[in-house]
């Protein structure tokens, strides 16, 4: 009979380690790729703005299996340490990177000063998806013109994620909640996507018709796809259920499950293209096409893109991740740990920050647009972007995620650039030796 009055224990992972895994380096790879593409050419395949929810889905997963490996170490989560790793991940880089858009716009084009300082407010608060929502072209096409930097509306999904996430795992772990937690995301993950498919754009009343800056960021919430992290949730709760290791008809059926499911997410994120709808017209090949959304925002009912495409790759890609990190030797895992797309995955975060100055400095201040035509418009600004980033990569974000290491709250982590086991307590030594040296 048990003690009246003692607390139940925690709920404890039974997922392994996650270690290091290559094939979400090689995700990031294909994904940020992508992303340069579409943002180079932007007739290209719209629909690949799918590979955010992948994104989305696989940072949710990773932060929460983390914390949750985590607890099962320590009997607890740092949130000092917690909260230290993410700023040193994320803020250097994206700050510095609005003072560049800053510099440049006073020396080159100072007509667009007041928009860009209007952009890096939102930005350095995290409020970017809320005042600069995604289709906020339907609601005010001037401001989405005017728009420099708005990629930064997923990275202000994702701050705001880190905000509320690693408290309410903790709460959810010592209450034993962690199952209800994974069934309400599934919950609102399921809403949030019935919601897009008929045509409702954020909970606001009046939908995107709304003007004012707090009216659209909710009336367009929907679009910034909180349900992908919703998932990613779900996913972790799932991984830190299954045994260790898995029965075996779960290693026979999860890397089958994990193919289809790269080939449904792939598939899906080119049903949305202008540029593949045309060659396969001109070459009378059958195919199925959606448009984007709505042509100013009007919704004639049609199954556009954006009311299943969102959803659909994210459920299709989660299969695909779990099998990555519970059968390592599977082959996607393996054919996307190719060392060129992990090394493109490790830039990506400096990628997907810096990328649209790089194009705007070619394009705009050196004259790109009158002289890069459409065949070779999209490789050649790629590549200058990878170029051009390599300096931040190197020289800010590298020596960061080097120091982030010393905030891990376990003993020993994976150093993501090397795919090493490091002792943190050799790493930290070493700094302090370091800095004594220095002052010496």
């Amino acid at each position: 009979m048990a003690d009246v009055g003692v607390a139940a224990p925690s709920f404890v992972s039974q997922a392994p380690k996650l270690g290091f895994v290559g094939g979400f380096d090689g995700v990031r790879g294909i994904g940020i790729m992508l992303v340069l593409a579409q943002h180079a050419y932007p007739l290209l395949f719209p629909s690949v703005a799918g590979i955010i929810d992948v994104f989305f889905v696989m940072s949710a997963f990773l932060i929460v299996s983390l914390l949750l490996q985590e607890h099962r170490s320590l009997h607890d989560i740092n949130m000092r340490r917690f909260y230290a790793r993410r700023a040193l991940r994320l803020l250097p880089s994206a700050y510095l990177c609005l003072l560049a858009w800053v510099v440049v716009s006073l020396l080159f084009d100072r007509d667009r000063l007041v928009w860009v300082l209007q952009d890096a407010a939102a930005a350095v608060t995290y409020v970017y998806n809320l005042v600069f929502p995604v289709g906020i072209e339907a609601v005010d096409p001037q401001a989405a013109s005017q728009r420099s930097i708005d990629q930064f509306w997923s990275l202000a999904v994702e701050e705001q994620f880190y905000l509320m996430v690693a408290v309410t795992v903790l709460v959810c772990i010592r209450k034993r909640w962690i199952t209800q937690l994974a069934v309400v995301m599934v919950a609102i993950a399921t809403y949030i996507g019935l919601a897009r498919l008929f045509g409702q754009t954020g909970p606001w009343p009046g939908g995107p018709t709304n003007s004012s800056v707090p009216a659209r960021g909710l009336s367009l919430l929907w679009l910034s796809r909180p349900d992908s992290l919703m998932w990613g949730v779900a996913l972790a709760v799932l991984n830190a259920r299954l045994p260790d290791p898995l029965p075996e008809k779960w290693r026979v059926w999860l890397p089958r499950a994990g193919a289809v499911g790269l080939v449904v997410a792939g598939t899906t994120m080119l049903l949305g293209s202008p540029f593949l709808h045309d060659l396969a017209s001109r070459a009378n090949v059958p195919h199925l096409f959606f448009p984007m959304a709505p042509h100013d925002g009007v919704d004639d009912g049609a199954l556009y893109w954006i009311k299943f495409g969102h959803t659909l790759t994210a459920l299709a890609c989660m299969p695909a991740l779990l099998a990555m990190v519970r059968t390592k030797d599977w082959w996607g895992n393996r054919g996307l740990s190719w060392k060129p797309l992990r090394f493109l995955g490790r830039m990506s975060y400096t990628l997907y920050v810096w990328h649209t100055l790089v194009y705007f400095l070619v394009l705009h201040v050196l004259g790109g647009n009158d002289v890069l035509g459409q065949k070779w418009r999209v490789p050649i600004l790629m590549v200058l972007a990878v170029v051009a980033c390599l300096p931040v990569f190197f020289w800010v974000e590298q020596p960061l995620m080097r120091a982030k290491l010393r905030f891990a709250s376990e003993k020993e982590v994976v150093d993501l650039n090397t795919g090493k086991v490091i002792h943190v307590d050799d790493l930290r030594a070493a700094s302090v030796d370091g800095a004594r040296g220095g002052r010496r």
